[in-house]
């Protein structure tokens, strides 16, 4: 067994041997200047030790130098107490060791004792006589041993292994499922031969979906299917790549895109989820779009009327961040005839931003929607359960509405 605390009980002599000890799990309380402990005039007077941990508990010990109420006299007590919120059943005892490590004085007080939780305390009022203490002090020091086994493991309780709920799982196994699909999406060009530049046309790709899925996650599919009846619905889809609608249709199974496909198709996947109503994924590539890539005057007004065509809030106010921390460049170099129109409010704001970053701005209210930034006005609306994609203006009007 190995020593599990050592405690020190005032302050120790410069001449104190240290102690290793064998037994049981154990805590060394060591009482400094023992003899001297006040008030050693009361009769019942505990000195407490400070706090220790043995067996994943905690306790102390109560030392009573002379006499408990219920000890004799000349005969010194001691007790411990059981300071955690937890029960424990353990069998316990007490020692004192002399300057040659020998013990003094042991008793095994208790065998399978249950102590209950936050200060219950067990020990012997009748330890040993005082004068045989005093005789074992280690210059002026009593050293003490508390030794303690559990005497009934503490069992873990069982956890029954329960599965996580199969619905999400059974729901992405039905993409692509031909089986139980009540709608055919063919994308991409039929075959054929295009008379204008006399080349092949592509083979359609086929998709099989769902009816009711659609209905769901895309009202704009599910109206291109019109009514299902007894037989299969076959939609032609032209204005999208199959690897694009692939993951379109995937993500309303709640499959993942992968962030390499986000960043290779970023603007094509906006395009398709924008076009089809599948905003989550608009704003999933549009965010890593935002993250993936720089703009630079060269590309800022491209950028930004990309942004404004397709309603993507948090890209232009990107744009107009750059706009405003290089505005000494962008007024020399790039031409904003034909920045779109209604930009001021998006532009007050990020000055109100920049100058506030720079210790210069007037301090906003809390809930001043107008400089507040895209995520935060995109997470503030979705709290609330409305639709987040929408523009700066679109953001705050429904939050306005609805607060």
């Amino acid at each position: 067994m190995s020593l599990s605390a050592v405690v020190d009980v005032r302050t120790p002599s410069a001449g104190l041997l240290e102690w290793n000890s064998r037994g049981w799990v154990k805590a060394e309380v060591r009482y400094h200047g023992f003899a001297d402990l006040p008030p050693i005039t009361i009769r019942g007077q505990g000195a407490k030790s400070p706090e220790f941990t043995c067996l994943g508990h905690q306790w102390c010990l109560m030392v009573y130098p002379n006499g408990h109420p219920s000890s004799g006299d000349g005969m010194v007590g001691v007790s411990l107490v059981n300071l955690s919120a937890k029960d424990i059943r353990i069998d316990f005892g007490f020692c004192v060791k002399d300057s040659n490590g020998s013990e003094v004085n042991r008793k095994l007080l208790l065998s399978r004792h249950a102590f209950r939780r936050k200060m219950a305390s067990a020990g012997n009022s009748r330890f040993s006589k005082r004068s045989t203490m005093i005789q074992s002090l280690v210059d002026g020091t009593l050293i003490t041993e508390v030794r303690m086994k559990l005497a009934e493991p503490i069992e873990t309780p069982r956890t029954a292994f329960v599965p996580e709920n199969p619905f999400c799982n059974i729901i992405q196994q039905m993409f692509m499922d031909e089986k139980t699909a009540d709608i055919v999406f063919e994308v991409g060009e039929k075959k054929g031969w295009s008379n204008a530049r006399k080349k092949a046309k592509t083979s359609p790709a086929t998709f099989y979906a769902h009816q009711l899925i659609l209905q769901k996650g895309s009202s704009t599919l599910a109206e291109l299917c019109g009514s299902v009846g007894e037989e299969t619905t076959q939609v032609s889809i032209t204005d999208v790549k199959p690897d694009i609608f692939h993951h379109l249709l995937c993500y309303l199974y709640g499959g993942k895109v992968a962030d390499d496909d986000l960043k290779a198709n970023g603007k094509e996947l906006i395009d398709a989820a924008d076009k089809y109503g599948i905003g989550n994924l608009k704003l999933e590539a549009e965010a890593c779009f935002v993250n993936s890539t720089k703009i630079s005057v060269e590309n800022m007004m491209e950028h930004l009327l990309y942004a404004d065509a397709k309603n993507c809030a948090l890209m232009k106010e990107s744009v107009i961040d750059f706009i405003v921390e290089n505005k000494f460049e962008v007024l020399e170099k790039v031409s904003l005839k034909d920045a779109p129109g209604g930009l001021l409010a998006d532009v007050l704001a990020a000055v109100a931003r920049e100058e506030k970053k720079n210790g210069n701005g007037k301090e906003a209210k809390k809930d001043n929607f107008s400089t507040m930034r895209i995520s935060d006005l995109r997470r503030k609306v979705h709290e609330k359960g409305l639709d987040i994609d929408g523009s700066r203006e679109t953001l705050i009007a429904t939050l306005e509405e609805n607060s």
